[in-house]
């Protein structure tokens, strides 16, 4: 759950007025509720849409502020622990409602409108349980450069936006162990590389097949090196491409980038040591593609286990993936929102970030694979509440029993699934079960706290 204030309840921030912080709150119970943006589903009766479109609407009400509350709860919870920093850009595209909307620029295609959301998941290395949000930037592309992005510094290009990560990550998170930031493709930036802060190691999937300064190129190196070990891993689906396990051949070396010739990287070193591992796989399905990976890290790399650590950890970056679906099609549905504003959508997608993650941490630790303990996403006061709600679940038989140890979060996610209408038997409560249960916890909570008094 998010952080709590006096009254021990969920909160997206702390906006200066206990009006707007209450009804801040209750925004994001209707949102996970109903499993929807749409404020006037949310509320469900004129006094209360025209609530929570006034707080929307309210300027003292910034996404700044909700950035803030999210950033200082998982500054406390990854305080001590090797976190990966997961960031992707996603598009959050209105076309179907351009007529009704104020403020947009265009998305992807150029000529659609909405916006774009790059956010920042904090998430447990060893055992890849989402700990919360480390920030996010929302984009809107009202004005096309008029110079071209080949001839402009990083700081007048969209893609400064995976270097500002990895900063923020560096400021949020010093407290961390360690931090490791991993991205896919589009994040593969010289400058990323060269100007990393201290604290910050980079794992990215390698898109540009660059000039390394023995004179080879990039893809051609990593495949010469010897081939270390040969081992499964799970592909998942995307796209046209079914979940699959893969057979694969697995290399790792050492490069030394070369910086790029154009002058705008003049203020950057000339060369960047990284470490470079290789993956590909070994007899594809038939009218598939091999999976490759050529994966680029400022960790050092000596072992075939430190090579397969990368690629462990490479592959959670699917994570955000789901946290994505989450927030649009699959979950909270936030392209079929009817608010006409950028600015006051922009602070309803983080609302919708924010809910869509806590949904996506509970259905990841429900089997307890995550070993995550109750604090990364209950605070210790629900925990009388969760015990009581335990005992009412519970039934006679073995099923019926929640299975995991008290006070870690696989055991509150067992009891949020039977609050969803679990049955504890089939399959495994889901994204919508989770969004139920959440709902009537929350309900729950507020009845236990006005019985316990001020």
């Amino acid at each position: 759950m998010l952080a709590t204030g006096p009254q021990e309840e969920p909160q997206l921030g702390d906006f200066g007025d206990e009006r707007l912080d209450r009804a801040g709150r209750d925004l994001l119970a209707a949102m996970v509720a109903k499993r929807t943006v749409n404020v006037r589903r949310m509320a469900g009766k004129r006094s209360q849409e025209l609530r929570f479109g006034r707080f929307l609407h309210n300027e003292e009400v910034t996404a700044e502020a909700m950035l803030t509350w999210a950033e200082q709860q998982v500054q406390r919870r990854a305080k001590g622990r090797h976190v990966l920093v997961i960031q992707d850009t996603t598009e959050i595209n209105y076309a179907h409602h351009a007529k009704s909307k104020r403020g947009f620029g265009t998305v992807g295609n150029g000529e659609d409108i909405g916006l774009f959301l790059h956010p920042l998941l904090v998430v447990e290395a060893s055992t890849a349980g989402i700990i919360g949000l480390a920030g996010c930037l929302v984009m809107n592309r009202r004005r096309r450069p008029k110079i071209p992005a080949v001839d402009r510094p990083l700081a007048k290009k969209e893609s400064r936006r995976w270097l500002a990560g990895a900063r923020q990550a560096g400021r949020v998170l010093e407290g961390a162990a360690s931090i490791t930031v991993v991205a896919d493709r589009e994040s593969d930036i010289y400058d990323e590389f060269a100007c990393r802060p201290d604290n910050v190691h980079l794992l990215t999937r390698a898109a540009q097949d660059r000039c390394l300064a023995d004179g080879q190129r990039l893809f051609a190196a990593a495949r010469a090196n010897a081939e270390a070990a040969q081992y499964m891993i799970d592909v998942p689906a995307k796209g046209n491409r079914k979940p699959r396990q893969a057979m694969v051949c697995l290399r790792y070396g050492v490069v030394t980038l070369c910086r790029p010739r154009n002058g705008r990287h003049a203020h950057v070193p000339p060369r960047v040591d990284l470490c470079v591992v290789h993956v590909e796989e070994i007899n594809p399905p038939r009218g598939q593609p091999p999976v490759t990976w050529t994966l680029l890290t400022t960790h050092e790399v000596h072992s075939v286990a430190d090579a397969q650590r990368i690629v462990a950890w490479y592959r959670l970056r699917w994570i955000i993936e789901e946290l994505n679906r989450t927030l649009k099609s699959q979950g909270l549905d936030i392209e079929e929102s009817q608010i006409k504003k950028a600015s006051v959508i922009r602070k309803l997608c983080l609302i919708a970030l924010i809910a869509a993650m806590h949904v996506i941490q509970l259905v990841r630790a429900r089997d307890g694979h995550t070993k995550q303990k109750l604090a990364d996403g209950f605070d210790q006061e629900d925990r009388p509440l969760l015990e009581k709600l335990n005992v009412q679940m519970e039934g006679k038989t073995e099923k019926q029993k929640n299975p995991h140890a008290r006070g870690t979060l696989a055991w509150a996610a067992w009891i949020i699934g039977r609050l969803g209408g679990w049955t504890g038997y089939y399959k495994k409560p889901g994204p919508k079960v989770m969004h139920i249960g959440l709902t009537e916890f929350h309900a729950a909570k507020r009845g236990w706290l006005l019985a316990r008094g001020p």
